[in-house]
Parts: C-alpha cells; structure tokens; sequence
C-alpha cells in the first residue's frame, strides 16, 4: 500500500515540477537571472552529441549537464555523488571506494566513461558494477554530460547504455597580461566521515595559461541511519594531483596538455568482508593516471573548419589482497592496464545548414596480470597466472562520420562508424589466440520545431560492445563464481528508440522521452565444469557465452520552474522495465522508479537548496540478483531521503554547509554493497586570491 501511494504522490505532484538545473543536472537551458525582468534564457550548449559545441535544444539526443558552481560538483564528496544527482543516472556502489552508474538499466562495461573525450573504459571492464568513475576527483571537473541511450557511432564500443563525458578544469588565459590565482579547499563531515583539503595554483597570460592542484581525502567507516551499526571496514584514503596547460601557437592554435594522478590506498570490499568467507580483501592501491597533449588548429575553409589531434596514455593499477578466513594463504591479483591513445578529429561545416563531424582514432591496451600466493607461516611467495593472460592486448581502430543538417523546422542528424577490434592472447594454459569481433553501425535523428520553445524529437541508433580481454579470458574467481575463458565471443549489439519533447522557456524548460532499447547477442554466464569440475575453491564454474537477448523499456523526465528570479523548483524522474526475452525473466539490477525534487532559493552571494530524493520498492528480481548477498531477501525496500544546503561567496572565500538525510532514513540503493550514510553534517571552506 505505502508503495502505491508513494508512486500516486510522485505522478501527481512531482512530475509537474520536474527538474534539473544547477542542483539536480541543467535540462536544456540555463536560467540567468537579472534585476530589471524575471528571468532571460540562456542556452545550454553541448559537446557529447556531436563531439562539438552545439546547442542542446536542437539535439535529438536525450542529454542532461552538470555545471560548476552546482553545489553536487563543488561539495561532491566523491565524482560518482555528484554525477548521481543528474537525470536518468543510477548510481550503485559495492563499496565505498566504488561507484557504478547505471544509464536505462545498464552498468559496467555497457556504460561508456570518457576524460575529457578520452575513454576511460578499457579492455579489462567487467559487466557487473565497478569502482573505476571513482578514480576521477570530483574537485578537479568543470561539468559533466550523460548521454543516455546511444553514443556508439560517435565514441565507439561500450555505449548500450549511453555515454557519460567528465570535463576537468582548464587554466584561463588573461587579456590583461600576466595574472596568478591560487586556493585552498577543506571539508569535514561529522562522525569522521570525510576529512578532505585541496590546494590549487594557476596563472595565466595572453598566450599561455597553466593550473596545477592535489587533493588529499580520508573517508572514515560509514555510519547510516536509525538501527543500523556503523559499516567496518569501509573507509579509506586517497591522493589525487593534476596539471593542464594552455598554449597559443598561433592565433588560430591551440596546444593543451594535461596530467592527472589519483591513487586510493586500502580500500576493503565491505560485503565480501563480511560474508563470513574472507579475513581480507582489499583494494590496494586503485590507482589512475592519464596524460595527453591536444593540438586543435581553426580555420575559416568549408571543409576544415576545425582539426582536432589528441594523443594520450593511461595507466590504470588494480591491486586485489584477498585471504580466506582460516587459510594461511594470501592471494595479491595485480592487474595493469597500460593505453595508448591517438585521434585525429575533423569539423567541416559545407554550407549554413550542413556540419560534418568526421574522425579516425586508435585504442591499444596492454595488459599485465599476475597472481602471488604468500604463506603466512613461512613468507615464502609463489607466482602464478593472474585474472587475465599476461601481456594480452586489444587494439581498437575506428572511422566514423556524423553529420547534422538544419532545414529551418526540421533538424536532421544522421552518421556512421566502423569499429575494427582485434584481442590478442597468448594464455600460458590454454594457448595463443586471437580476434577480430568487429562491428559496423549507424544512427538517425530527428528535430521538430512546433515553436522555437518546443521541439518534438525522435532518434534510432544502433551500438556494439566488443568482447574485451576480461570476457575471452578470465580465469578464477570474480563476483560468486569461477570463471573460465571463451574465445569464440562475438559483439553484443543493440537497437535504440527515443520519442520525447524539449521545452525551453524563460519561466520552464523540461525534457521528457520514452525509449526503448532491444539487446541481442548478449554475453552471459552459464553453468560449465573445467578439467571435469563443475565446482573450484567452493565456487559453481561458469563460462560466457553469447546468448541472451533482452528488451529494456521506459521514460524519464526532468525540468525547471523558475517562479521568481531568487526561487526555483527542479527535479527529475525516471522508470527503467528490463526483460530477459529468452526466459521472460528480469534483467539484474534494474533500478526501481526513483525521481528528485528539490527548491533552491538564492539572493544576491547567499543560497539555500532543500532536495529530496525517493527511490521506490524493487522486488523484480533476477536470479541473480536473489543469489546476491547485497539485496535482501525479497527485493530493497523504498526509501526517502532529505538534504539541506547552504552556500554564502564573499570576496576571497566561498562557504557551504549542509545536513544530509535530515530524517536519519536507514537505507540502501538498490543492488549496493553498503547501506547509505544517516543524518550527517559537513562544512566546506574555500579561500582564494588573484594577483596581477
């Protein structure tokens, strides 16, 4: 009964004020207020779609954005708390070092993650939730865009569920001459939940412009709400450093280079911790690192209006410490994944009404893994395979071409890629292998304008995920069960629709789509024996196979009412249906109906934002998602949260505070490993300064 009046409450009162802007992610415009009217709009311009800047309302793309100074990015205590304010986005987390998102249904390696236009997903990504979005601090991001639905053509392999794109801080030229800014940032959460500092150095001149910053973070054990005990071992620590300069070669040059650095030490996966079968497991380190250098060169010609060249490297270190209660062995799982990056991307702009966004890149991953086995009692170590095949490698190369055409009320976006993959193994158990699951797809779009303030749009795109070194060649234990490799796996595809409205007016603006997303070929597990074992260390042996096909269905909305120039009211709300279509079954760890709503009131530097959030009861379960020790026995129970925040800027320092889950709810996101933090308060304090 509480679950049919919550969904009553919810269709009735808050979808009439659905919304997005600064505190829950913008919706299609931005609202600037000024004294003299009630509110101008300003449009909300995007790069994902197009891999350029265009303006969100003439998309047919289902896109939302996050935008500094919003208080989720400016006081997030970790990217994956931020981006989970965002329409359609879902955010589960295993652990407290974790944070999977969720776009329609679709997590892990079906979700695309880029930096600043740069793949952050790479060939080891499993298909169940992860923790890699955060290796990204959330101090160092300017905005973010999800795309949800689509974005295979544009960016490739892994966008079943959409595309989320994370862009870091750049340093700011100064018309001026030379000018030197510097900050320091802290924040404390009660109970010792968060201890955070962040100091930060830029300068600027004319030609060039540089900003260099480290973070340090302590997150203490979790302590959630009424009737629960605090959550040990949970917390963790972090280090994170960062330097991006800019540099005018010539007025119509742009060079950028960039490196980011973040590392997390001891980080435990709590529910393998407590499930009365490990002493130890522990992620240590997490750890990230990126660098890239960006030439972008304009020119005035029809058919080179802009060339992009990026080259990058990333390496990403994962350390598992795993120990079995009453075992005397230690097992440390070191995987390394070393990426090489380059694209050359080219906007060409044939006439008024034509823009052709075309491009070739190259992904090259090189993985290491090994396994070492220590006894306690003689500290002697032995080496072993690790997860995967050491020194397998996957190599990515694509051409793709967008186009979008504007017919005064008619916007028409169209394109294609072909996506050559090719996964080279040499498994010193079961041999050399190699190939080549390749794919070609396309999409069309379409933009109507029944006004300049209300668009009609619709968009069918197909996308691929290519099976990547973890699917072909995993060996050993990951999740509840053994897993052996298969190299025979073919791409998992899929066929998206969207039908929605765009509505941007002074007083509203507002998104509203229904989809529906068709998955065939998809990989699974299934039961198998290895060397005449159906079972291994007391885990059931599974092999992936492509099998499943499944149809994810639903709508999403969000929107902004701005009722004076100091008084908003947002939110957004969403519902994801997924079916296994071979058994009739539910896909694993659907999301359950879940929206925001919240009030921002602002006048002259001081602000107050009171949000609630409502997750509704999900008790269709897979059965894995029954086998699964992090959902309780029936489905997760519906919860409501409240948080309140308060923001005051004055000259030189910036001040924000804030108290969550008001109420003390106990409760848990659907399919996480870690119930959420009880009633809390933090306090944030930033000081900075300018020299010229």
């Amino acid at each position: 009964m509480d679950q049919i009046i919550n969904s009553r409450l919810i269709f009735t009162i808050i979808i009439p004020l659905l919304g997005s802007i600064p505190l829950l992610g913008n919706s299609v415009v931005e609202i600037q207020e000024r004294s003299d009217t009630a509110a101008i709009l300003i449009p909300e311009f995007v790069i994902t779609a197009q891999r350029d800047r265009t303006n969100n309302i003439d998309r047919p793309e289902a896109i939302s954005k996050l935008t500094r100074p919003d208080p989720h990015l400016v006081t997030a205590t970790s990217t994956p708390d931020a981006l989970s304010a965002m329409p359609g986005v879902w955010m589960q987390k295993t652990n407290l070092g974790g944070g999977s998102p969720f776009l329609r249904g679709l997590t892990g390696y079906h979700t695309l993650i880029l930096i600043d236009g740069i793949r952050l997903n790479n060939s080891t990504f499993r298909s169940g939730p992860n923790q890699y979005l955060n290796t990204v601090d959330p101090l160092t991001i300017e905005n973010m865009e999800v795309m949800r639905g689509q974005g295979g053509v544009p960016y490739g392999s892994d966008a079943l569920g959409g595309v989320i794109q994370l862009f870091t801080q750049s340093p700011v030229f100064s018309d001026s001459g030379k000018e030197v800014k510097a900050s320091i940032y802290g924040k404390y959460m009660s109970k010792g939940m968060e201890k955070t500092s962040r100091a930060t150095f830029e300068a600027g001149s004319r030609k060039t412009a540089f900003k260099a910053g480290a973070s340090f973070r302590k997150l203490g054990d979790i302590v959630p709400g009424r009737g629960l005990s605090t959550l040990s071992p949970t917390g963790y620590s972090e280090k994170s450093a960062d330097l991006k300069i800019k540099h005018k070669l010539k007025s119509n040059q742009l060079f950028t280079g960039s490196i980011q650095f973040h590392r997390q030490k001891d980080v435990p996966l709590y529910h393998k911790l407590t499930s009365g079968d490990y002493s130890k497991y522990h992620f240590d380190p997490q750890q990230r690192l990126l660098s890239y250098i960006r030439l972008e060169s304009y020119d005035e010609s029809l058919l080179f209006s802009k060339i992009t060249y990026t080259v990058s490297f990333q390496n990403s270190l994962e350390r598992r410490i795993k120990q079995k209660i009453a075992t005397p062995v230690t097992h440390t799982e070191e995987d390394r994944v070393s990426t090489i990056n380059g694209t050359v991307e080219l906007l060409s702009r044939p006439n008024s009404y034509w823009t052709i966004s075309s491009g070739v890149e190259l992904y090259e991953d090189l993985i290491r893994s090994r396994t070492t086995s220590t006894y306690d009692s003689t500290d002697q170590s032995t080496g072993s395979r690790g997860l995967y095949p050491d020194k397998s490698r996957s190599d990515n190369l694509a051409l793709y071409s967008l186009h979008s055409i504007d017919l005064n009320r008619i916007s028409l976006v169209f394109g294609g890629r072909y996506n050559y993959v090719r996964l080279s193994v040499t498994d010193e158990l079961l041999g050399e292998t190699k190939i080549t699951p390749s794919a070609l797809i396309g999409n069309v779009g379409l933009n109507y304008k029944l006004s300049q303030q209300i668009r009609l749009v619709t968009s069918v795109s197909s996308g691929f995920r290519a099976p990547n070194i973890n699917d072909v060649s995993s060996l050993g234990i990951a999740d509840f069960r053994y897993e052996i490799p298969n190299y025979e796996l073919k791409p998992e595809k899929n066929l998206n629709m969207d039908l929605g409205v765009k509505i941007a007016t002074p007083r509203f603006s507002g998104n509203l789509f229904l989809f529906r997303n068709k998955l065939d070929n998809l990989i699974t597990n299934v039961k198998t024996s290895y060397n005449g074992n159906d079972s291994i260390d007391g885990f059931q042996v599974y092999q992936r196979v492509n099998l499943n096909e499944a149809l994810i269905k639903g709508f999403e909305a969000d929107g902004t009412v701005s009722l004076t120039t100091s008084l908003r009211i947002l939110g957004n709300i969403s519902y994801t249906h997924g079916k296994d279509l071979l058994t009739g079954a539910p896909l694993r760890r659907i999301p359950p109906l879940n929206s925001r709503v919240g009030i921002r009131h602002f006048i002259k530097n001081f602000s107050t934002t009171i949000e609630w959030a409502y997750a509704g009861e999900q008790s269709r379960l897979s059965q894995g998602d029954i086998d699964d020790n992090r959902i309780r026995e029936g489905g997760t129970p519906s919860w409501n949260t409240i948080d309140c925040s308060l923001g005051y800027s004055g000259s030189f320092f910036q001040l924000n505070a804030g108290i969550l889950n008001i109420f003390n709810e106990a409760y848990r996101v659907h399919g996480s490993g870690i119930d959420g933090r009880g009633r809390s308060i933090w306090i944030s304090l930033k000081l900075f300064s300018a020299w010229k």
